[in-house]
């Protein structure tokens, strides 16, 4: 038995492909009778993405009906997402062992790819390769017709007209073509490829350890529930940059008649968020940007931004932000409510005081894990990417102090601790608006203040990270005087008004 194992995501399946799979197996390879097609569908597990913008079981219907003229027994095994290896081949052969019990060998098999990195690995155990798109023995990459995201772009390029454009259909196959018409696939492709929030793989940084930064925020997610609760309106909840679920999972048994909606762009938090259990079982999870209009006007009860807008303002815009708040107003019931719950900045954000830092909690150099407190403060001023830190080193009675604006010495003791995540921090500004400045800019878009909303000290934060590694001074009549660390988050909820 020869078999054909075409290794590949399988997004869009081309006219070519059809017709080139189908001469192989009338034709036979080399006097050897093809007996079976399979189709490792890579990225199995992975959807709604540039790089995986097809659901599994849509690209594995689409290969249905793709092969059902081809007259060869075909099939079909999905392959989930591994980061980048060179053993990307072996992976894929020792999974369709795991799966459905055969070995593939050289012996009885046969690659057909066009992707070079993925040729050389297979070929490197022993496969005989044919290059379908590529045309082998030129010295650069050169194809005979158009790869696959090759015509996915021409779809996105057609926009809204992509049912009609015959550009990308043209190259297209016949199973895709019905398989995209009848699940309106072009306009959530579309949707995917214009999101400007996120990469390919729909994370919104690459300098981000994933697994830290959802463990350090959910550590505390019982006292973050805690400030939201009261303030939410039953209904319909959305709980926008979702992140792990973890608040969804508390939302979900506390308001038991609602519907929870968990809005998530991350890639690796999106699916994690799937595939938990939650009390109530009116909870439903969409991979979206949170910078577009997701919901009709007047459809919300309420809108919860957790630890999440702080992110907007850092590594999009301000005026992102702002758009935010008025497409939120928009979305919202009369009577509904936007809850904010995230870190804030001082009131007089250009006081000058004094840091005293401790050098003595770790070492002068090297990374910044085993650093002093002290010799973070130097690696933050090299770091920090929002803006330039200004300071001056003073002595007084004998100790060294640093005196600065009352914002950047905020800055910088709200994000000595993260250094597992170090570089991801560097681009994100948390002190940037203060209690009043969030209370102006809600109600600049038509939101009442709620009672209850407040800056205040998260004091897990003042315990467990500041004590002993910072302290904070003013300078008053000559001497200088304690001052309490700044508020570290506000809880701030804007109502819409019930009546115009």
């Amino acid at each position: 038995m020869l078999n054909v194992l075409i290794p590949g995501r399988h997004h869009l399946l081309s006219e070519f492909l059809h017709d080139y799979i189908k001469n192989l197996v009338k034709k036979g390879i080399e006097g050897k009778k093809v007996e079976r097609i399979i189709f490792a569908i890579t990225s199995s597990d992975h959807e709604n993405t540039r790089r995986n913008p097809v659901p599994l079981y849509l690209r594995a219907l689409a290969i249905e009906k793709f092969s059902k003229n081809i007259n060869c027994e075909t099939k079909i095994y999905p392959i989930s997402d591994v980061k980048e290896t060179k053993k990307f081949a072996e992976y894929i052969i020792h999974r369709i062992e795991y799966l459905g019990g055969e070995k593939l060998t050289p012996k009885n098999t046969l690659i057909a790819s066009s992707t070079p990195s993925v040729i050389k690995m297979f070929k490197k155990m022993g496969f005989q390769v044919i290059t379908n798109e590529l045309i082998p023995g030129e010295k650069e990459e050169k194809y005979s017709t158009l790869r696959p995201y090759e015509i996915l772009n021409l779809l996105v390029k057609a926009g809204k007209k992509w049912r009609t454009d015959k550009n990308w259909k043209k190259y297209t196959s016949k199973s895709t073509e019905e398989i995209y018409l009848e699940y309106n696939l072009g306009d959530s492709i579309i949707e995917v490829f214009k999101d400007s929030l996120i990469n390919e793989d729909a994370n919104l940084t690459e300098t981000r350890d994933y697994n830290s930064y959802a463990r350090g925020m959910d550590q505390n997610i019982q006292f973050k529930f805690n400030d939201i609760a009261p303030f939410v309106v039953p209904g319909k909840i959305v709980d926008a940059g979702c992140g792990t679920g973890a608040l969804i999972w508390h939302l979900s048994k506390n308001f038991e008649e609602s519907d929870i909606i968990g809005i998530e762009a991350t890639r690796k938090f999106y699916e994690y968020c799937k595939l938990q259990e939650y009390p109530n079982p009116f909870v439903y999870f969409y991979r979206k940007n949170i910078l577009d209009q997701n919901f009709k006007e007047n459809t919300v009860n309420t809108f919860i931004y957790s630890s999440v807008l702080h992110e907007i303002y850092s590594y999009i815009s301000e005026d992102s932000l702002k758009k935010v708040i008025k497409n939120t107003f928009k979305e919202l019931l009369p009577g509904g409510r936007i809850v904010i719950r995230d870190v804030v900045g001082p009131e007089n954000p250009k006081e000058k005081v004094f840091l005293e830092l401790n050098e003595k909690d770790g070492k002068d150099s090297g990374d910044v894990h085993i650093l002093s407190t002290k010799a973070k403060f130097y690696k933050f001023v090299k770091d920090f990417k929002r803006r330039k830190i200004e300071f001056e080193e003073v002595k007084f009675l004998g100790k060294t102090f640093i005196e600065l604006s009352i914002q950047d010495a905020y800055e910088f003791i709200s994000k000595m601790n993260y250094t597992d995540n170090w570089k991801s921090e560097m681009n994100e500004e948390f002190g940037f608006w203060s209690l009043s400045k969030w209370k102006d800019e809600i109600k600049k878009v038509g939101f009442e203040i709620v009672p209850g909303s407040k800056s205040f000290k998260s004091e897990y934060i003042i315990e467990k990270m500041y004590k002993g590694k910072a302290k904070i001074y003013k300078k008053e009549k000559g001497e200088l005087l304690v001052l309490d660390y700044p508020d570290t988050n506000i809880i701030l909820a804007g109502e819409k008004p019930k009546f115009n």
